[in-house]
């Protein structure tokens, strides 16, 4: 058949559909059958056509009293959706798709519409049905189905979703516990427990289960980077909760429990501090400081985003708030700065981070931890605060620095080499040559 040929043969079967639709609208019934019957055998080789006449034609038949005709047209029907999932890109009007999908509901089971991914959605989930109860009932139906089914670990894991929502935490150890015992290795059921557990103070429990998921359930789960973090510090192991507060996120660092484990952490490393202090470095072998930039980036005063704070004043008494959150960031921002020279940018983050809990709208405390962090390599974290900080200054050249490198290792390339060629022409040093180079491919 030449193109001519196939170009018309297809524009007269377009018209028998078309013809079908009209006769449908009007009630033509078995007009509506024999135009779509015609335009069916002419579309066996374009999906989605063939797709949208059998649906027309399914309720034609169906409508017109020829309930066999329509079984037959959903098989073929299911057949030609099996192979190529063209359903939901149809262009059905909206009375259409729904009668449509009401008499294939009707006509066929839901199993055969489940297999189908095109229409599965289609058919609601014992799940969805429950969700539609109120809370109660909701509970009533979930602890009747896990008594109709026993080894069925759905059941108990519905269940202590359903807990963890009214966060009765009791509940969810016990529903989880059977859920486990049904499924060993059951990655929510073991997320739900461990959170339920810290949330008790069971940290040891809470731990164990923490330690048996995968990191991509941690990742997907911030909750239980900030339990983990937690039970750490109830633990006492302070290296681990050192690692893991950088995984956590900075809406959940103002999480009663969590704030107050970063003040735990913050004391016991000045703690550590002041018992390492007390050994003079005089006699140390001067080395160059690879993460100050003080040699590296001119203008070493931009590079914390504002001077370095003078020393503290003198004790005034108690004074008042305010006056003493101002002062402890004072301190934190010079502690933080001295760190950083000492190659202590992972402690510095630590006392900015702690600083932060009292005083959570400094800008400059964050300018500070957003340097600490890059110089840490805790990416993640810098790239935080940058929100937080943003829009920066021209003269802010350190801070922009700064900020496109958490950019760039966070791979938001296209951002970190916006502010990269901001800050180029005010800094200067081998990191900065190390990272033009990455951003924006200059030697």
């Amino acid at each position: 058949m030449t193109l001519v040929a196939s170009a018309r043969a297809q524009d007269f079967y377009e018209k028998r559909l078309r013809a079908g639709q009209e006769a449908y609208s009007q009630k033509n019934l078995l007009q509506a059958v024999d135009e779509l019957r015609i335009a069916a055998f002419g579309f066996m080789n374009t999906p989605t056509l063939l797709s949208e006449t059998l649906v027309r034609l399914a309720l034609a038949q169906s409508a017109a009293g020829k309930p066999a005709e329509a079984e037959a047209t959903l098989s073929r029907f299911v057949d030609v959706e099996k192979r190529f999932a063209t359903y939901p890109k149809l262009k059905l009007e909206p009375e259409i798709r729904a009668e449509f999908q009401s008499l294939l509901l009707r006509r066929l089971s839901p199993e055969t519409v489940r297999a189908l991914p095109s229409l599965a959605g289609l058919v609601e989930t014992e799940e969805q049905k429950f969700a539609k109860l109120p809370a109660r009932d909701r509970r009533k139906a979930l602890v009747a189905e896990s008594r109709r089914e026993p080894g069925n670990p759905a059941w108990p894991l519905a269940l202590a979703r359903e807990a963890a929502q009214r966060q009765d935490h009791k509940e969810v150890l016990e529903w989880t516990g059977k859920a486990l015992q049904l499924s060993r290795g059951s990655a929510e059921a073991l997320a739900l427990r461990a959170h339920a557990r810290a949330a008790r103070g069971e940290c040891e429990g809470a731990l164990a289960d923490l330690k048996a998921l995968p990191p991509a359930e941690l990742d997907a789960r911030a909750e239980l980077r900030a339990d983990g973090f937690v039970c750490l510090v109830e633990s006492g192991d302070w290296t681990g909760a050192e690692s893991t507060l950088k995984l956590v996120p900075a809406d959940l660092m103002r999480r009663g429990d969590v704030a107050r484990a970063s003040q735990r952490l913050a004391a016991e490393s000045q703690r550590r501090t002041n018992q390492t202090g007390s050994v003079s470095t005089a006699a140390k072998s001067p080395r160059k400081n690879p993460q100050d930039l003080s040699g590296r980036v001119e203008a070493p005063a931009a590079s914390a985003g504002s001077p370095v704070p003078p020393a503290p004043s003198p004790a005034r008494g108690k004074g008042d708030a305010s006056e003493q959150s101002a002062s402890n960031s004072m301190n934190a921002l010079a502690e933080s700065r001295r760190l950083i020279k000492a190659l202590k940018a992972n402690e510095a983050e630590k006392i900015l981070l702690a600083a932060l809990r009292s005083d959570p709208d400094n800008r400059q405390l964050r300018l500070a931890l957003l340097e600490a962090s890059c110089l840490a390599g805790a990416w993640t974290r810098g790239a935080q605060q940058l929100p937080l900080v943003s829009p920066f200054a021209e003269e802010e050249a350190g801070p922009m620095f700064y900020a496109s490198v958490v950019l760039y290792e966070t791979g938001r390339t296209d951002e970190a080499r916006a502010y990269m060629e901001r800050a180029l022409p005010k800094v200067s040093g081998p990191l900065v040559d190390e990272y033009a180079k990455k951003i924006l491919g200059r030697s």
